[in-house]
């Protein structure tokens, strides 16, 4: 289908309520455009994704991820919405980890533990930002040495490209200046494939390419175990409805329910290297389907737990205030916790080494 043949009831968002000085930087919106008509609006405040355009089955643009119109609902609402996370993506169990004889302590924004990188990680940081062409953005930031308590200065690049083929390409790559240290990184869009404004995203059906998850305890901090998703309520091996496993609709049918997921899965590959499917999610209302592909060994599925709970901010484009379970994240990722898990593969980055990934949102629709 031709960008000509497209109809939409949503503009895109307007840059100039993103336009302001922060932080001594200027801060912007950034809109990707393809051949097809897909539009992706992403400012540098934070790295963060705030607008998605792609068709449903009939050929109608709506915007599939939760976000803001403005600078300040960026900054005031939900901190991780649509942001690129770093240092170190997920929970550090106690806010603290060891590297050789040096104990390091980080910001304990989340309990006792550090959560997305800390109180100020790259969620709340401006970037340097330039746009290369019409599709694709590239966007700078340098850890420094002790931020937020984590060693070496750590200089990331990230690239978001939009391709005529309805895919949003994230391409990243961290490099360790002058110190051991770590890292993970992971996008944290909420996503609603009925369009931001539809409510519960919990009628969606969800394929997750895993045959194991991650243990993690009552704080859900990673153990360093494995656990087989057969037979358990992780298991989404088959095309599943969500709301057939979360909630008070589930349980009424007597099935076994979760209030929601928070859950790490490891990533069935066929090679080391290289994309692998994460998840296949889909919205027979809309018909819209979107794949996640990315080279990180882990993906963090999010719904949220509380359903009654309201996001942190004011409303969102749609005018409404969004509510947790209206928009699902899918977080290819590192290891959670691993400096923390010897069982885990190490998380290290040596001086003069990178650590670099990519992540893949591919949208269509489903047939007929």
């Amino acid at each position: 289908m031709t960008a000509n043949a497209l109809t939409s009831s949503v503009a895109p968002l307007d840059p100039a309520r993103f336009e302001r000085e922060l932080d001594g930087k200027p801060v912007r919106l950034f809109t990707l455009r393809n051949a097809s008509g897909m539009v992706v609006a992403i400012t540098n405040y934070g790295a963060k994704i705030e607008q998605i355009l792609v068709p449903d089955r009939a050929g109608r643009l709506d915007d599939v991820v939760l976000g803001y119109d403005n600078l300040e609902g960026a900054i005031g609402g939900s901190p991780s919405m649509g942001a690129f996370i770093g240092r170190y993506a997920g929970r550090l169990g106690h806010a603290r980890f060891t590297l050789g004889d040096s104990e390091y302590l980080l910001g304990a924004n989340n309990g006792q533990h550090c959560l997305h990188g800390g109180f100020r990680g790259s969620r709340m940081r401006v970037f340097d930002a330039v746009q290369r062409d019409e599709s694709s953005v590239e966007m700078r930031y340098v850890f420094a040495d002790g931020e937020e308590g984590f060693p070496g200065t750590l200089a990331l690049s990230l690239v978001y490209r939009v391709l005529d083929s309805n895919e949003l390409v994230l391409d990243y790559e961290a490099t360790a200046q002058d110190k051991p240290g770590v890292a993970s990184f992971t996008s944290h869009a909420f996503f609603n494939l009925n369009g931001e404004s539809s409510g519960s995203a919990l009628d969606h059906e969800l394929m997750i390419a895993a045959d194991h998850y991650l243990a993690m305890d009552a704080e859900l901090v990673a153990s360093g175990e494995l656990l087989p998703v057969e037979k358990t309520l992780f298991d989404f091996r088959q095309p599943t409805v969500l709301k057939t496993r979360v909630g008070e609709a589930a349980a009424g049918a007597g099935a076994q329910t979760l209030d929601g997921y928070d859950s790490a899965y490891l990533i069935r590959r066929e090679s080391p290297a290289g994309l692998a499917l994460c998840a296949h999610v889909s919205a027979p209302q809309s018909g819209r389907v979107m794949e996640v592909w990315s080279t990180e060994p882990v993906m963090q599925f999010y719904t949220g737990l509380q359903p009654q709970m309201s996001l942190p901010g004011g409303p969102g484009k749609s005018g409404q205030v969004y509510f947790q379970q209206q928009g699902l994240c899918f977080e290819p990722q590192g290891y959670p916790n691993a400096p923390n898990c010897p069982a885990f593969p190490t998380a290290l980055i040596q001086p003069g080494h990178s650590r670099a990934g990519s992540t893949v949102y591919r949208f269509s629709v489903l047939p007929g």
